[in-house]
């Protein structure tokens, strides 16, 4: 068994369309409707080995669907019955709430009203790290200040671990709800504590979700990452690096993992090819991100970092960017 498949449908695949590789979450291989037979380095076709889906990521092509329509193109007809384990399918379904027709069902998650004045160190925290920037905290989406209320309204599983720290977390903790649904994004406002992050996992997806704010130019491929999510706030406030009118969207993860979040915003919000621009803490060598471009060149068009030359990361009160071309245009 790989996944929700028999082992045969590996061989199908080599068979049909010649080299197949394989993630922990995909088989990857030529995509029918664009690569195949051409030979290459890197191929674009994703299949989730967790769900009967797929997704090319080739700029040129926009197929992706449930596997029936993908073996159709292949074969002429659907023999995905041949291939699918029933029993395994069934499982993840439950595991991962997936749909016929969808990578994940997300339910609706409701955010608290923020009340300002029950969480007066909230708020004042939430505003010196947005270094006081004029923003509304009701306008901020996703932004959570009572972490008990939303844990209730949202009926959240309290398991053992979350049962000993859940009276931690609603004191001390602010929290931002991911794109996706899927995560709690969570900060402790005391930045001398080493408990500093918490993620709170609600349901499963199977990409890295995210935080986003949009940018000014809704056409635009460029992306900007960062690690935290004050990271993007910053930039998105005050605009150091000075593209603001060129950008599509600011994303954050709270985490260094920058190919599983670049693949995740890629099958999300549809951008091919993006131009990728990273806010990088200084802790991560640069030598990192040219092995990142060494293995995602496939999928994105340019890479540009900045490191702030004054501050660990751009969360930092002030920022003096220094720009280094990875690969590309910026």
């Amino acid at each position: 068994m790989i996944g929700i498949y028999q082992d045969s449908f590996k061989q199908f695949l080599e068979d049909n369309l010649g080299e197949v590789k394989m993630t922990s979450k995909n088989f990857i291989v030529p995509c029918p409707w664009c690569e195949y037979p051409e030979d290459k380095d890197h191929y674009h076709m994703y299949i989730s080995i967790e769900a009967p889906i797929f997704h090319c990521f080739h700029a040129s092509c926009e197929q992706k669907g449930n596997l029936r329509k993908f073996l159709r193109k292949i074969q002429g007809h659907d023999i995905s019955d041949t291939f699918i384990d029933k029993k395994a399918l069934d499982e993840a379904k439950k595991r991962q709430k997936v749909f016929e027709d969808k990578e994940v069902e997300n339910s609706d998650i409701f955010v608290p009203k923020i009340e300002q004045d029950k969480f007066l160190e909230k708020n004042l925290y939430f505003r010196k790290r947005m270094k006081f920037f004029n923003v509304f905290t009701s306008l901020v989406k996703g932004l959570i200040f009572d972490i008990n209320k939303f844990i209730d309204l949202n009926q959240i599983p309290v398991g053992e671990k979350l049962f000993r720290i859940r009276d931690y977390l609603h004191s001390n903790f602010i929290g931002f709800l991911t794109d996706n649904n899927s995560t709690v994004i969570m900060r402790n406002i005391d930045d001398s504590h080493d408990f500093r992050f918490y993620k709170l996992k609600i349901q499963e997806t199977n990409f890295l979700d995210y935080y986003k704010l949009q940018g000014n130019d809704f056409n635009s491929n460029t992306i900007v990452l960062g690690e935290g999510i004050f990271d993007i706030f910053g930039e998105h406030n005050f605009d150091t690096i000075n593209i603001k009118d060129k950008v599509k969207l600011y994303a954050s993860s709270l985490s260094a993992n920058y190919t599983a979040l670049i693949k995740s915003i890629v099958f999300h919000e549809q951008i091919f090819r993006p131009d990728v621009i990273i806010l990088s803490d200084r802790g991560i060598p640069k030598y990192k991100y040219h092995n990142l471009k060494k293995y995602n060149s496939h999928i994105i068009n340019s890479l540009t970092v900045y490191y702030n030359k004054v501050g660990k990361d751009f969360g930092d009160t002030t920022v003096f960017p220094m720009k280094f071309i990875i690969w590309g245009r910026y």
